[in-house]
């Protein structure tokens, strides 16, 4: 894990001026690809995402649906991982989708090293399937990837919560 730093915004505004339009990829493989300033990495789950699925499981319904079918949810810039690896020890399919090679890496690595931390939290339920993939959210390239059809996101609870 990266230890989190304090970033000036004029810092910041200076690096993403370089990354205008469809550049932006290429500026979160940048920060991937030399790791030593991923402010955001904190190396644990959110705990509002955790609290979210202890408490309101009613709300936002639990890892079964009604039909039987395990519910799925996609992670977009999951970074290393960690919310897609709870949703899946909460019985979830979980996806994580980052655009850098060496953050699907990571993440990998992550579910490796750190499997242990993530235990199955209903044993009804069991564990969900554990899915990084490689993309641009807004290509749907690599949907085909993860076997779902052009605008078949419908199926998936998509969720990005912020830990800064």
């Amino acid at each position: 894990m990266t230890t989190p730093t304090n970033i000036d915004p004029k810092d910041a505004q200076a690096y993403w001026a370089k990354y205008q339009g469809d550049s932006y990829l290429k500026g979160w493989a940048s920060l991937w690809d030399k790791g030593d300033n991923l402010p955001w990495d904190r190396g644990f789950p959110n705990p509002a995402l955790e609290d979210t699925l202890v408490q309101r499981a009613g709300t936002i319904g639990g890892p079964i649906a009604q039909d039987g079918e395990r519910r799925k949810a996609l992670v977009p810039g999951c970074g290393r991982g960690v919310d897609v690896l709870l949703f899946a020890s909460f019985g979830y399919d979980a996806y994580g989708l980052e655009c850098s090679a060496a953050a699907v890496e990571a993440c990998k690595k992550e579910e490796k090293v750190n499997s242990s931390r993530y235990r199955v939290r209903d044993e009804k339920a069991g564990k969900g399937k554990v899915t990084f993939v490689q993309g641009d959210f807004f290509d749907d390239t690599w949907l085909k990837e993860i076997g779902v059809p052009r605008n078949g996101l419908m199926s998936f609870m998509i969720t990005r919560f912020s830990v800064l």
